[in-house]
């Protein structure tokens, strides 16, 4: 994975795949400490402790369709390259919650990358899914709400509103970033 919306789209895949009806995901830039939070949690079937202790072997997989499972590997490999760490909370039948940590005054801290065309993806491919995101610079945040976007009518499944939500979303992270840290490698 070269930039944090691809991640993004791969551990959605996973929580997608264990039948989450809600997912959020939460990025946060804390300034003063210099560090960017991903979270992923969703309500999905969840692991039991055993396939918890072995999600981070990159021959571990519960799909049946191949034998490797990189994703949470390279997730864990990319922060701890830029000076994090990654963290896994799940229980069966309760969800699961992963949490990644970048330092973002790390030269190896990645980029971005196409966040709304990421989120977007996963929203017109998935209409059953209530998908919440949050963007967090310091006390101001951005929340984008599919179900509060369907009660004002908003049918995110036309095609006809892929150009005007992804602007709303890009708007939106413009005006958090221009509060960004200047020494911060994110972009």
């Amino acid at each position: 994975m070269i930039t944090l919306g691809m991640h993004m789209i791969d551990i959605v895949q996973n929580a997608i795949r264990a039948q989450a009806g809600q997912i959020t995901i939460t990025l946060e830039e804390r300034a003063a400490d210099a560090l960017l939070l991903f979270r992923v949690e969703d309500d999905g079937s969840g692991m039991d402790p055993e396939d918890l202790e072995r999600m981070t072997d990159p021959f571990f997989t519960t799909r049946t369709t191949r034998r490797v499972g990189l994703g949470i590997p390279f997730l864990k490999m990319t922060c701890e390259q830029a000076g994090g760490s990654l963290r896994v909370m799940s229980a069966k039948g309760e969800g699961t919650t992963v949490e990644a940590l970048y330092r973002t005054d790390h030269a190896d801290c990645l980029p971005l990358g196409d966040l709304e065309g990421s989120l977007l993806l996963m929203v017109m491919g998935n209409p059953g899914i209530r998908f919440r995101f949050v963007y967090r610079v310091g006390k101001e945040a951005f929340l984008f709400d599919t179900d509060a976007l369907k009660e004002q009518g908003i049918d995110l499944q036309h095609p006809q509103m892929l150009t005007p939500v992804k602007s709303y979303i890009r708007e939106n992270l413009e005006v958090l970033w221009r509060q960004r840290a200047p020494e911060s490698y994110l972009c």
